[in-house]
């Protein structure tokens, strides 16, 4: 505790006070300290604290993307691809997604969940036809619309999608996101008119997605170790 926190507990202790008047001294007004605002205080909501931009915006995105009244799936049998369509969708950076607490990662995915939940049971015969035939790995094509001001880049999108990817095996669209399912994601973004996100499935050419072939092969001579 501080010196100026102990002269206000004391000038403000009436039974303090009142020993020292039997004692004929009075404490002068000037003497008297302000109490000082402690840390429990401000917890308390006394002085609460500031909202964050990270947090505004995780919020904001939260919100957008609770609403799937628009969603819809198709499956192209033709190129054998799942393509899912989320109008209004909103992303996060992935500089706020690094601040975001646990918390607020887990109520976002808990979103997605939902959002994709809600697709599955509207479109359960598309998503039959598909799972019926898919071909693995897939490539993920991810490509988000913006009106914002600010542009993702193209890793920030891949970063957000994650979550996405999850909801998505959760519910059953595909066996899991590891490297047997899911050769590669493709993202791009761009600005328009409204926001929207489309992920689209297709099979991979390679295991190793679009990567070229000599590419690999370079990549693994030049990880052996010379003895």
């Amino acid at each position: 505790m501080t010196k100026a926190n102990h002269r206000a507990a004391f000038s403000n202790d009436p039974k303090f006070l009142e020993r020292l008047a039997r004692q004929g001294i009075h404490l002068p007004a000037a003497h008297a300290v302000e109490p000082s605002v402690s840390s429990a205080e401000i917890e308390q909501g006394a002085f609460p604290r500031k909202e964050s931009q990270a947090t505004k915006r995780m919020r904001k995105v939260r919100e957008a993307n609770m609403d799937g009244r628009s969603d819809r799936l198709t499956y192209d049998p033709e190129s054998n691809s799942l393509t899912a369509y989320f109008p209004g969708a909103l992303l996060l950076s992935l500089n706020v997604m690094l601040r975001m607490h646990d918390a607020s990662s887990t109520a976002l995915k808990s979103t997605w969940t939902k959002r994709v939940e809600a697709l599955r049971l509207q479109a359960r015969s598309t998503l039959n036809e598909w799972t019926a035939n898919a071909a693995y790995p897939v490539l993920v094509e991810e490509v988000y619309i913006t009106p914002e001001s600010s542009l993702l880049d193209h890793e920030s999108v891949a970063a957000a999608c994650k979550p996405i990817l999850d909801a998505f095996v959760v519910n059953g669209f595909l066996p899991d996101d590891n490297g047997r399912f899911i050769a590669q994601p493709l993202a791009f973004t761009e600005r328009g008119i409204e926001s929207g996100l489309l992920i689209r499935f297709r099979p991979s050419p390679k295991p190793w997605g679009l990567i070229e072939d000599t590419t690999i092969e370079q990549a693994r001579c030049s990880m052996i170790l010379k003895k």
